[in-house]
């Protein structure tokens, strides 16, 4: 059987984004392997990704181009992810209200883990539906996400830090 990885954004943000950091450690963990990626991961993407390439918001051309490539990016990968990354399977798990439920339960249930505290507190929606994913199907996560790695050591999940990879 082949072994299955889950991603986080940080994973995938690795993936697509080749003078990452972490690309060339994501790309060689993933070789033939079953990779899961949750949809949220590509909609939370866009906003760092979009943040970055606008200077903040202020260059709304470079801002949409940013949004085109990305659009092109994630077609490419979900189609061509075997010729482009010697991925085995992928699997992208479509969002559900249920997952959002699910989310928020843990939320609340892990108030230490999943609130942050920035100018106020909020909480971590799309790492606590990550994490009810991974708790779900129990497979390694690739991650360099303090909060996922705090809930992963508490349960008992598998994870492999991408920083600290040898590329």
């Amino acid at each position: 059987m082949v072994e299955r990885i889950l991603f986080d954004t940080v994973a995938l943000w690795g993936l697509i984004f080749v003078n990452s950091k972490y690309h060339r450690p994501v790309v060689k963990v993933i070789r033939g392997k079953h990779v899961v990626i949750h949809s949220i991961c590509f909609h939370e993407l866009v906003y760092p990704a979009y943040k970055l390439e606008s200077n903040g918001g202020r260059n709304i051309r470079e801002g949409l181009e940013l949004i085109r490539s990305l659009a092109k990016t994630y077609v490419n990968i979900v189609e061509k992810y075997r010729a482009l990354f010697k991925i085995d399977k992928l699997t992208v798990v479509p969002l559900t209200v249920n997952d959002l439920v699910k989310a928020y339960e843990l939320i609340l249930k892990e108030k230490k883990i999943f609130i942050e505290e920035r100018k106020g507190y909020w909480p971590s929606i799309v790492d606590a539906v990550v994490a009810t994913l991974w708790g779900n199907l129990k497979a390694k996560l690739l991650t360099d996400d303090e909060k996922l790695i705090k809930y992963g050591e508490k349960h008992k999940l598998p994870y492999l830090k991408i920083s600290e990879i040898k590329p």
